[in-house]
This record gives structure tokens, sequence and C-alpha cells, in this order.
């Protein structure tokens, strides 16, 4: 049996890796076949920390073929173009034809651009190059901003906007302003002329906290000299400039788009069955409805959850559905029923600046330094586990 998963982030990386263990134990010889359009597996949940120089490279993106290399997983660099669901094959945009027995979705999301104008005119932060493109691009406006004597070009120069207040908008909001002091220091920017918006439509950030995690995040950010704007919806998005309900207008030189995700496009063209975002819709066992050798999971699947309707998209669970699958495929295989995924609900932790962190870890409200301590650990411990010193 030849079993294809595409994309090796959280899920399709754990599924991978995790599957072949299970039929090397069994002695079996199935293909387990890894695609994705990048040779480095990147770790989505510290990107803010590669913007502002936090985190260096080796923390943030792991070679593929070192955390393959004891496997017998095929690793295929390649970005898919067609999947063909009536014929059991994949074509790449290379123009390889990988047919399957079995198929695995994990290809993770794309950005929503909700707005007219957004797509064009704003920076994205959904992977590793998207990080270094926004890093580069933050020096060069600094570095602008000291070379003029003209204020309000450098006030404009130096204010970033960043649209969406959930997770990444209010982690890489928090790591900037920690990281504004060196980069004026370094590029002889006037520190004066700082500013950070955060803009979020609706009326919380961090909706999937509630309101103590909103309260907690507005007072943090605050302390970090970033203005946060709740209840102010962008219409449209110009060259350095926001337009939002009620004709009101911000200029800025960096504009940060993190307000929505969708699911690949390719999967809608496919003819797959997905949500009104374009994720691909599941079963409770992670099986594509109506497509019985398709699987999917991580932040392309709308996975049903008896409690909260769906499950939610974030590392902690696309990483907890990989090893699911890995079961429920060596289930196929060997002609068992799988079992239903049931979602662990550990709680999310998420960092605002360096020193300061909120999160609900087993339901628990966290905030403050012991946040960022638990959470710095859930990193650790997942590094540890992708190279093996677990």
């Amino acid at each position: 049996m030849q079993i294809v998963i595409l994309g090796a982030g959280y899920a399709g990386l754990r599924a991978a890796i995790d599957l072949d263990r299970l039929l090397r134990e069994r002695k079996r010889t199935d293909a387990v076949i890894l695609v994705d359009q990048f040779p480095y597996h990147q770790l989505v949940q510290v990107l803010h920390h590669t913007v502002a120089s936090s985190a260096p490279v080796q923390e943030a993106i792991y070679d593929l073929a070192t955390l393959l290399q004891k496997s017998e997983v095929r690793f295929v660099q390649g970005r898919a173009a067609r999947l063909l669901p009536h014929e059991c094959r994949v074509e790449l945009e290379d123009g390889q034809s990988l047919p399957y027995d079995r198929l695995v979705l994990t290809l993770g999301a794309e950005t929503a651009y909700l707005v007219p104008g957004a797509q064009e005119h704003t920076l994205d932060l959904r992977t590793y190059e998207h990080a270094v493109r926004l890093h580069n691009h933050l020096i060069a406006q600094f570095t602008a901003a000291a070379q003029t004597t003209d204020q309000q070009q450098q006030r404009m120069l130096m204010t970033t906007a960043i649209v969406g207040g959930s997770y990444t908008g209010c982690q890489l909001a928090g790591e900037l302003a920690a990281w504004v002091d060196d980069l004026c220091r370094e590029t002889g920017a006037p520190r004066s002329q700082v500013r950070i918006a955060l803009v979020e439509r609706g009326h919380l950030l961090l909706r999937q906290f509630g309101l103590w995690a909103t309260r907690e995040a507005e007072r943090a950010l605050d302390r970090l000299g970033v203005s946060v704007y709740l209840d102010t919806a962008v219409e449209s998005v110009e060259p350095q400039t926001l337009r939002v309900a009620g004709g009101r207008v911000l200029r800025a030189a960096t504009l940060v788009w993190a307000a929505g995700m969708k699911g690949p496009d390719l999967l809608r063209e496919s003819g797959l069955p997905v949500d009104a975002t374009g994720h691909v819709r599941t079963d409770r066992y992670l099986r594509v409805i109506d497509y019985p050798v398709i699987f999917a999971a991580g932040d392309c699947a709308a996975i049903p959850d008896l409690v909260e309707g769906q499950v939610p998209s974030t590392a902690s669970y696309a990483m907890r559905q990989g090893s699911h699958l890995a079961e429920s495929l060596l289930a196929e295989i060997e002609g068992r029923p799988p079992r239903t995924y049931e979602p662990v609900r550990l709680g999310e932790l998420v960092s605002l600046g360096p020193e300061y962190a909120v999160g609900n870890p087993l339901g628990m409200p966290i905030v403050g330094y012991p946040a960022v301590l638990m959470k710095r650990g859930i990193e650790t411990w997942y590094r540890s586990i992708l190279t093996g010193k677990a």
C-alpha cells in the first residue's frame, strides 16, 4: 500500500514519522511519501520570534531530510497542483504524478484576505519566508527613517499596523514592541516616532479564551506601547493605508494582515467537500466525507467536535491528530476498524512579548511570567520530540 501525505506541518510530519515507526515495528513494507513545498519543517508558533530576531534560525525551521533520516519515509519536495480523487492520484507543479492507496491532507491554511487591497498591500505571517521578509522590511523602514529629518515621514516609516487580534496578531505585536528599542539603536532611528497598532474588528482579543484574556492582553500590550483598537473593522487597504469603518484612515509603512484563515483553494478545486471558509470537511475518523481513502487533519480540515462544534486549528491539536491518523492508517492497512478521533483539550498559551503570556492549560487561566515559562517549556519539549532527544 502507498500512503501519500501532503504537507509537513505539525500534523503531517507527526503522521509520517509515527506511521513509519508502526509499520517497521510490524515488519511491513508499505510506502509512506511525505510531500511539502519547503525542504524544512517550520514551527509556526515561533514565527513572531523570527520577525524580531529573538530566535535563531535553527529554532524556527528543521531540515526535513535530517528529521527523516532514521526513517523509511520518502520525502518529495514539491507543491501539489491537482488532486484527482477519482483516479487516486496527486499531480505536483513540477509534473510528478503520485498515485496513492490512501491520501492524507495536512496542507495547512492560507491567509483569508477579507477586504479589497489586503492581499496586494499587506505582509503575511504564515511561513518562515514571510517572517524573514517582514523582518527585513522593518529594518529597511527604520533605516530609512534614520536617514530623514522629516518627522512626519519618520512617523510613517516607523508605524506598524497589525490587522487581527487573535494568536498571530497579539504575539507579533508584543514581540515587535519589545524589539523596537534594539532596532532603533541598530539603525539610528528615533525611538520617539515608533507606533504599533493592533486593529481588531470584534470586541475581544484572543476571543478563543474569552473576556478575561482580552483584558489581560490589552493591559500587557498597553504597557509595551501597543495601541489596541477594538470594534474597528478594516474596509479596504491601499498602499500604506488602512481605511476603517466610519471613514477613518490609519497610515503605516508596515501593514501586516493576521485577520483570518481559509482552506487551500486546491481542496475546493478538486471537488472535495469544504465548509464556508474552504476547509475540507471530515467525519469523526478524520476521513474526508464521501471519500473513504482520503483523510485530513490540521489547519486545512474542518473536524467536528461534539463539544465546541469544530476542533480549533492550533499546533497542539494538529500534532495529536497526526498521531491519531498514523494509528488509523495502520488499522486500515491491517483491515481493522479505526477508532474515532476524540480531541484532548490541553489548552493554549499565547505570548505577549518576551516577559508576559496568557493561557488556559487544562482549562485553568494563567497569566504573566509563569505562563511564559510554561510556553517555553512546551516549545522546548516539541523541539526535543523533533530531534529525538525526548
